[in-house]
């Protein structure tokens, strides 16, 4: 079979592989449709905490079951087309015992760690594997980014009628957008992109603003008045406009941090007590992929709106390469490998 194999730093070719085969508890998958993301343009270019070479990556995808190994396969049938979970924590650790298995100590994940979707062919354990219904496999692919998204808003706690900011309207932003209104929340997004914000429109967003363009301050102060947003989700990692979502919220608010950056940020200790505020990281989801399923099914045309460009599979090099070199243009880039794709 065929594997995309990452071999150094910006070098990526399509190679034949040796096939997979599934052991107790595992499926054979054929790998329909993989999305590309902001990890997996730095995995390629070999300045992501994670990478390795060589490796495949792809964490973001459809498949269709084509076998089912021993023991335990649950209700999986051959023909299934399935989005996969990629996460594989380690059940022991202090994270997972509590119900945290999205940041276990051990985590490893499909397309960093472990390889990943970026072949004809991969295993994966049964219980990671969540049938689609009648889904396209496009779509389907959608899926593990607004588990990313739907954890933002969970760990926010966000509610019908709550004002959310969302800092940052890439393809988690954008996530985060669709799970906040489809919970009921307003939300205002903001990026320098238009884009973007253009998608987070068509993604329930009533309000964008271009920061490059106007003061965001004062776009949440006018569409917010003095109280501020109860929650503010940070998807940019930037100092800065994280340093902006503890000054925006509200008085026993919540800042939910999902972006990633290396960058140290400074705060005012006062705001955590004056605003007795709630400071959040997010990462991966916990127990909510089958929620991401029904998010994505219920609002699949909207969905679709965050598909920026489609590749095949001999071609997935350049998928990559357009994604780092032109962030502007590339919103959800997908490349096709299966014939579902």
């Amino acid at each position: 079979m065929r594997a995309a194999v990452t071999y150094e730093p910006g070098r990526m070719e399509v190679r034949d592989v040796s096939p997979p085969a599934p052991g107790s508890g595992e499926v054979l998958l054929e790998t329909q449709v993989v999305g590309i993301c902001g990890s997996d343009v730095h995995l390629f270019l070999g300045d992501h905490p994670y990478s390795r070479f060589p490796g495949v990556q792809g964490h973001e995808f459809s498949a269709v079951v084509a076998g089912l190994g021993t023991g335990d396969t649950g209700a999986l049938k051959v023909g299934d087309l399935v989005a996969v979970e990629p996460l594989r924590s380690c059940g022991r650790c202090l994270a997972c015992r509590r119900g945290h298995p999205n940041c276990c100590r051990e985590l490893a994940v499909m397309g960093a760690q472990i390889d990943g979707a970026l072949a004809e062919q991969i295993v994966a354990p049964a219980a990671s594997c969540y049938p689609v219904g009648d889904l396209p496999a496009d779509i389907a692919a959608l899926v593990e980014p607004a588990s990313i998204g739907l954890q933002t808003v969970s760990r926010g706690g966000v509610q019908a009628g709550d004002q959310v900011v969302v800092l940052g309207t890439g393809p988690i932003g954008q996530t985060a957008t669709l799970a906040a209104t489809d919970r009921g929340a307003r939300v205002l997004a903001v990026d320098i992109l238009p884009n973007r914000l253009a998608i987070a429109a068509e993604l329930g967003a009533e309000i964008t603003v271009n920061s490059a363009e106007s003061s965001a301050a004062d776009a949440v102060h006018d569409w917010a008045g003095p109280d501020g947003p109860a929650i503010v989700i940070d998807a940019t990692g930037l100092p800065s406009l994280i340093q902006l979502a503890v000054e925006i919220v509200a008085h026993s608010g919540t800042v939910v941090i999902v972006g990633i950056t290396t960058q140290q940020v400074s705060l005012p200790v006062t705001e955590f007590t004056r605003k007795e505020l709630n400071l959040l990281g997010s990462r991966n989801n916990a127990g909510l992929f089958g929620e991401s399923v029904e998010l994505i099914s219920r609002h699949r045309e909207r969905a679709a709106r965050m598909i920026s460009h489609r590749f095949g599979f001999a071609d997935v090099a350049e998928a990559v390469q357009l994604a780092a070199d032109h962030p502007d243009e590339a919103a959800k880039v997908l490349v096709s490998i299966g014939a579902a794709g």
